[in-house]
């Protein structure tokens, strides 16, 4: 009884896509739209329709995507995986955040892969909640036809009638994607002095000599640079997920 329910939930959902499907509780948790919006924002808003797929967030920006140019749907910790790693490509504008990756308490990740009309690689990562992630994965695939990429681990999540691309990846794979996905949240900091060669100090520790990129994890850090004969040079900044930051200290010598 339960698998006939969802058989006809689907069915209707699908019945419906031609007046278009609008879903007013979606986080962007980054990609190609050019937004800093905040990951954790939920108050964006995702039309799907035959014709287009349509996110607006709340800071006004707007991306278009007609659904022939969908490339690849994902779900869960593949859809995280597939558009972080556009990173390394220079595709993304808005850098992947990784809120909630790693908590205890399932995500809803919808990636979503496209081709622009001027023929580039685009990708946004979404997030639906608990109560329409289902009804988003069925309105995507009612338009474009594009199985949902999924690990074996998050299959059990996707709606019954969703067809699924099951994606294995091996224990050590895991480990090395979850490094990656650790080393992305880091923001950059670029540490030079006049004079150089000065030593630089992260939150009270030794990290190097400038010129110094710091990798840091997001939050609030102290950079101290000192070199002998001079006064110390001391900063509290705060890093966010991919952030790049610019620090030049100009030491200026003891009496």
């Amino acid at each position: 009884m339960f698998r006939k329910l969802v058989v006809l939930f689907l069915a209707a959902a699908i019945t419906t896509l031609a007046d278009g499907n609008s879903f007013d509780r979606v986080r962007y948790n980054g990609g190609s739209v050019d937004s800093k919006v905040d990951p954790k924002e939920w108050h964006n808003n995702l039309t799907v329709t035959s014709d287009m797929i349509t996110l607006t967030l709340k800071d006004g920006k707007k991306v278009e995507i007609s659904p022939k140019t969908v490339t690849s749907l994902s779900y869960g910790q593949e859809a995280h995986r597939r558009v972080g790693t556009m990173i390394a490509l220079a595709i993304l504008v808005a850098p992947v955040a990784l809120f909630g990756l790693f908590h205890k308490t399932r995500l809803h990740y919808i990636g979503v892969q496209y081709t622009t009309p001027d023929k580039k690689t685009a990708g946004i990562l979404l997030q639906g909640d608990k109560d329409n992630y289902r009804a988003i994965l069925v309105a995507l695939q009612g338009v474009t036809g594009v199985p949902v990429a999924v690990g074996e681990k998050d299959r059990e999540f996707v709606p019954v009638g969703v067809k699924t691309d099951i994606t294995k990846q091996p224990e050590e794979s895991e480990k090395v994607a979850d490094k990656q996905a650790a080393e992305l949240s880091k923001g950059s900091i670029n540490v030079t002095s006049s004079p150089t060669g000065a030593d630089v100090l992260l939150d009270g520790d030794f990290v190097g000599n400038t010129p110094a990129i710091l990798k840091p994890t997001p939050g609030k850090h102290t950079v101290t640079v000192r070199l002998s004969g001079f006064k110390n040079w001391s900063r509290e900044i705060a890093v966010q997920t991919g952030s790049e930051l610019q620090l030049s200290a100009t030491l200026e010598k003891q009496d």
